[in-house]
């Protein structure tokens, strides 16, 4: 009866495992190119490099972010990101895509993060949360044009 049970134990965890690799999501060519974007957008904001909010945000972009009472433009992403550059640096982050979905020139994407950030009183903390961006490809770019999302709220 034991050797039965052990068994089926380790049949269930191979299977278990097989169908794990197969539930994996194998990404196009042309959500892998978006994700690239975001992957891009994240390591510039990390190193405090505000360029890309001229380069990869479109001029009409409309994002709400957990923490803003309304939803904001390109002028006040500027601002909020200057600001918070001003007195956070992030220690080390990830980011993991959950869905990439790409119609005509529009993307989008949704995805969660981790981030390991500091004050300059040098307090530590680590935070975790989500976005659903709108990505859209103008002139044979992907642009920003909106998301949505923040920290999730501390427990």
């Amino acid at each position: 009866m034991v050797k039965r049970l052990a068994g089926s134990m380790l049949c269930l965890l191979v299977l278990s495992g097989f169908s794990v690799a197969a539930s994996a999501q194998t990404w196009s060519a042309e959500q892998q190119e978006v994700w690239a974007v975001e992957e891009a957008q994240w390591k510039l904001a990390a190193a405090k490099d505000l360029s890309w909010v001229d380069t990869m945000v479109h001029p009409s972009v409309s994002y709400w972010e957990t923490d803003q009472p309304v939803p904001q433009n390109k002028a006040s992403l500027l601002r909020w990101n200057r600001y918070s550059a001003s007195y956070s640096t992030v220690l080390e982050q990830e980011i993991r895509p959950i869905s990439i979905v790409v119609t005509g020139n529009v993307a989008v994407v949704n995805y969660v993060y981790q981030i390991a950030r500091e004050d300059d009183k040098k307090k530590r903390e680590t935070v975790q949360g989500r976005y659903m961006d709108v990505l859209v490809k103008d002139k044979g770019k992907w642009l920003f044009l909106a998301w949505s999302g923040g920290d999730d709220p501390k427990k």
